[in-house]
């Protein structure tokens, strides 16, 4: 009789194993993006969500276009799961945050501390804790600006803007590492700063009688470009200095991300524009193939690009003493155009010396003035005490607006046979 039992146990076990417990896929939406916002009690919270008919592979066998491969919810909230309550009861889909790849704060938001948010992404598993965070003026009024042209897939729009391992524009810092930075006391964090294109309402056509974009209007002429501050330093001269919203001259997608938003633990402090987070990427290791633009005193009028790489990671003497902080940058370029009208070749100590310039100002403003610790000077002098408490004691007095840096850069141009005069 036992044997009989263990028998039909076996031959059921795999019916039981194979039944449907949980959810179909086809009854739960996606968030791909949150966005938050003060609002007069509590907050606004921004649920976007993927269309499924109009992404490639979903009903829809052509996709979408422009706008409508996500929709926007926007309800008033105390708590990021009240705000999925409320935006479920609106959908007829149960919305799920296990795909959310970028949650967006306004900068009154981000300014009051993100610990709490930081935490709940680091408790919660259904979350994944490489989602990105960014700060914006209006959170909500991104995400409804976000109409990605050549992506079909609001996921992978977002995963390719906000991992961008080139460098550049764009700090790489996710949720994971602004959670551990600040947990640990080891550095500040900078995150990415979003924001959309001042369109003029004259270039957007919209469907006849629904008042929504059609997906299918013209580029429109930017009005935030013209007030973007240009740059003076040898060192991506001429470019201009942009936040985010103010790169594009004729846009179609509204969206921008690039520059700094400068961090004092929690707490957003300042933003820095596009050419300083150039830097602060150098700085931080986090360069590779990175287009960039010098001038020299010879023909200061006369632009010269190279693509830059690391040759080895930055290092960072510390003089706990006095203070002080000898940083050494090691790079490597490849000359990729230099005009006829060039009187003098770029040697590799003139374009050294232009990026240690620009480093050596950002690290006076960030530090001096903002007082924020980007490169982790505390972190890295933990190794100096005994125990952690003594650690901790040292952290109660330390000002990074106390500290002063010096920056030696080695930068060894290749001029291949292959460089474009023009």
């Amino acid at each position: 009789m036992k044997h009989i039992i263990k028998l039909f146990v076996i031959l059921t076990l795999p019916l039981v194993l194979t039944s449907c417990v949980g959810e179909e896929p086809n009854d739960i939406g996606f968030i791909t993006a949150l966005g938050i916002d003060k609002a007069e009690k509590g907050y606004n919270y921004t649920v976007q969500f993927a269309n499924p008919t109009k992404i490639r592979g979903g009903a829809s066998e052509e996709g979408g276009s422009g706008g409508d491969i996500v929709e926007n919810i926007t309800v008033e909230a105390p708590t990021l799961y009240s705000a999925i309550n409320n935006a479920n009861s609106i959908i007829s889909k149960d919305l799920s945050l296990a795909h959310a790849k970028l949650i967006v704060v306004s900068e009154e938001v981000a300014a009051k501390g993100l610990g709490g948010i930081a935490d709940i992404i680091a408790r919660n598993n259904e979350i994944r804790p490489d989602v990105y965070l960014a700060v914006a003026e209006d959170a909500g009024e991104y995400l409804e600006g976000v109409k990605p042209v050549v992506e079909l897939n609001p996921v992978k729009y977002y995963q390719l803007t906000y991992e961008n391992k080139q460098g550049g524009p764009i700090p790489q810092n996710n949720a994971s590492m602004f959670y551990m930075a600040n947990t640990s006391k080891d550095r500040d964090c900078a995150l990415p700063l979003a924001g959309i294109a001042g369109i003029k309402e004259e270039g957007e056509k919209t469907d006849a009688g629904s008042g929504q974009s059609s997906g299918d209007e013209q580029p429109s002429e930017n009005k935030k470009n013209e007030s973007a501050k240009r740059n003076e330093s040898d060192f991506q001269k001429g470019t201009k200095d942009y936040l985010p919203g103010e790169a594009g001259v004729k846009v179609k997608d509204k969206s921008e991300t690039m520059g700094l938003a400068v961090f004092n633990g929690y707490n957003y402090i300042g933003k820095l524009g596009s050419s300083d987070a150039y830097i602060y990427n150098i700085l931080m290791g986090d360069i590779n193939n990175s287009r960039a633009t010098f001038y020299d005193s010879k023909s200061p009028d006369i632009p010269i690009t190279m693509s830059l790489q690391e040759k080895r990671k930055p290092m960072l003497d510390i003089d706990r003493n006095k203070k002080h902080v000898k940083v050494k940058l090691m790079l490597e370029a490849e000359l990729l155009s230099v005009p006829k009208k060039h009187k003098n070749e770029l040697s590799d100590s003139m374009a050294s010396n232009m990026i240690s310039d620009s480093a050596d100002d950002f690290l006076k403003r960030v530090y001096g003035e903002m007082g924020s610790d980007l490169l982790g000077i505390r972190g890295r002098l933990k190794g100096e005490f005994a125990a952690n408490k003594s650690f901790n004691e040292y952290i109660k007095s330390f000002s990074a607006k106390d500290w002063t840096f010096d920056v030696d850069t080695e930068l060894i141009i290749k001029r291949t046979g292959m460089t474009y005069y023009y």
